[in-house]
């Protein structure tokens, strides 16, 4: 629901939004998205009202659903387009929020609204959406969405939210969401901005250093001679086995004297020992073995115990401190049977190990690699005071309550580490980010509104000082393109096609292809992969319905010039200035 949230906040910021539906009426649609998005016993609400410093005027919820049902506007209501200035458009967008449903039960609503994320979010919603007297009522909010999830005769809607809401009237503070409105254009502002730099860079750096596209994926081709061998290793201390794919070494080969590299791949939240199975077994069949596991505190089980009402939290604080842990686990237990007799004995190459990690898991990655907690940062920043383009922050905000943790988490086994849409911006900040001293890949999506691009992996990236560092930049990417399994519709909670994205196998080949020339750059030193690491082999790689735009130098200065270079039109809205946003890719 997040998503749907940020999905609609860049559609009413789109280029093509009139202003005056910027200047007046899009915070109407932010306060009550935001009640749908978040929020979710009696009455039930009859009316509207919509006040804005002294003004307030009265909007009938039957109104709403002949204007839902029918697409007719009341005598009212068209008074009111007309006043707003919005197209026939702009109607069929607000009817198309209003009835689009969302396909959660009623009990998996009511869980995650009594999680601590969950209650966050009805609080910062409160500042728009109100009892009739103008005062927040978390309960309000959280009945209406669960009654809306339960009822017979129709499904989650932001029109069910409105009429199940459990007062007869709902308030909505315009002057509240205008200032809610205001930041999330500049987020979207920002990130359109530091999007266009760094493909410019990337472009600039393409035109000037081309290279042989076909021969450098005729070497991956070429490196591609080894079988799998598909082993399920038991970890002490791990409640599932973890899936090792060993590179089989077929008639008239040989293995390498010192044992295969090693990579592990830590999935994220809600995931399995399967989300990257995919990118596993290229890797193995290219002569690098990769070990999957899975995390118990933060996989799908996990989010399935939320929604029955076995658990009461997303994950427990102790995740972020378990998860690192069971890497290292799964090292030791690796190393115990590669040093003594067992059906792997003498196979991996230990002094060559390598993280990937997928948003929870790309923070599992970080942290095992040496970045650190920014423990003040994470004062500062947490609870968030208000609704966020970055709803990560509600994720990394609970290791708040943890301590610092020191370098207790880090491995010094790790040698190189492989991004995708990771969180901790706040978690690390610069000094945590700052601690790296390994080889980093770092993938961002830039339709990611889980993780967005611009704060969770494009300004950490500048945050960075190690020298072997590149970032890569997947237009339109999603935060759940790479992640292989999401597209089956077994979850708990199904991710919709239009939210992972179009051709997710596509992005996986990606994945496949770079994450192979990375580790063999980095962990075998492999100078001939060093090509494929470079802005004019991803231009190449990527193909309709994405580009890929990759650097490995973008710097705070970068950051800077593109953000200045950003034109802002001010518009005079009465209260603030609203600039105009540039077309979100």
């Amino acid at each position: 629901m997040v998503m749907t949230f940020s999905g609609l906040a860049r559609l009413c910021f789109g280029k093509q939004t009139a202003r005056p539906w910027l200047r007046r009426g899009v915070a109407l649609m932010i306060g009550l998205l935001g009640a749908m998005a978040s929020a979710a016993p009696g009455y039930a609400a009859e009316e509207l009202i919509v006040s804005f410093g002294i003004l307030q005027r009265a909007i009938a919820i039957t109104d709403l659903e002949r204007f839902t049902t029918t697409g007719e506007l009341t005598p009212q209501l068209k008074i009111y387009s007309q006043q707003l200035g919005l197209s026939g458009e702009q109607l069929g967008q607000i009817r198309q929020v209003l009835s689009t449903p969302v396909d959660l039960s009623p009990v998996a609503v009511a869980q995650f609204l009594y999680t601590e994320q969950g209650v966050l979010l009805l609080e910062q919603i409160g500042r728009v959406v109100q009892t009739p007297v103008g005062e927040a009522n978390m309960q309000a909010l959280r009945g209406a969405l669960i009654l809306a999830a339960a009822d017979p005769e129709g499904s989650l809607t932001l029109l069910n939210v409105l009429k199940t809401y459990p007062t007869l009237t709902m308030h909505i503070d315009l002057g509240e969401g205008l200032v809610i409105a205001q930041e999330l254009n500049q987020a979207i502002l920002q990130s359109e901005a530091a999007f266009n730099q760094v493909r410019a860079i990337a472009a600039a750096e393409a035109e000037a250093n081309p290279v042989d596209t076909a021969a450098l994926l005729q070497l991956v081709q070429s490196e591609r001679q080894y079988g799998i061998d598909s082993i399920q290793v038991v970890v002490p201390g791990l409640p599932r086995p973890v899936q090792l794919y060993l590179p089989e070494v077929r008639s008239g080969q040989r293995a390498p004297s010192g044992g295969f590299p090693l990579v592990v791949i830590s999935h994220g939240l809600g995931g399995t020992r399967n989300s990257f199975a995919y990118l596993a077994e290229y890797l193995a069949s290219a002569g690098i073995a990769a070990v999957t596991l899975e995390h118990a505190g933060s996989n799908d089980q996990q989010l399935l115990a939320l929604l029955r009402g076995q658990s009461n939290a997303i994950v427990q604080d102790e995740e972020f401190l378990r998860r690192p842990a069971d890497v290292s686990l799964t090292l030791n237990t690796l190393s115990s049977l590669n040093n003594n007799r067992s059906p792997i004995q003498g196979q991996l190459n230990l002094d060559r190990v390598g993280i990937t990690g997928q948003s929870f898991g790309g923070y599992t990655a970080l942290a095992l690699a040496g970045a650190t907690f920014d423990i003040d940062g994470l004062a500062a920043a947490c609870p968030p005071s208000t609704l966020s383009f970055n709803p990560s922050l509600l994720l990394q905000c609970q290791a708040a309550d943890l301590g610092d943790p020191g370098d207790r988490l880090s491995d010094d086994r790790v040698d190189s580490i492989f991004v995708i849409n990771p969180i901790g911006s706040v978690l690390f900040g610069e000094p945590g980010y700052g601690q790296l001293a390994v080889p980093i890949l770092v993938v961002a999506g830039t339709a990611d509104t889980v993780a967005p691009a611009f704060p969770e992996q494009i300004q950490p990236f500048t945050w960075l000082t190690v020298p072997q560092r590149y970032l890569l930049l997947i237009t339109p990417g999603t935060h759940f393109a790479a992640i292989g399994d999401v597209a089956t519709g077994v979850q708990p909670v199904p991710i919709p096609p239009e939210i992972i994205g179009p051709s997710p196998e596509l992005v996986w080949s990606y994945m496949q292809v770079l994450g192979l020339a990375y580790f063999k750059l980095t962990l075998e030193n492999d100078q001939r992969f060093a090509p494929m690491l470079s802005a004019a082999f991803a231009a190449a790689l990527g193909g309709d319905p994405y580009s890929l735009g990759l650097v490995n130098t973008f710097t705070a200065e970068d950051l800077d010039r593109g953000l200045d270079a950003e034109p802002a039109e001010n518009m005079d809205d009465g209260r603030e200035n609203l600039p105009t946003p540039s077309p979100t890719p």
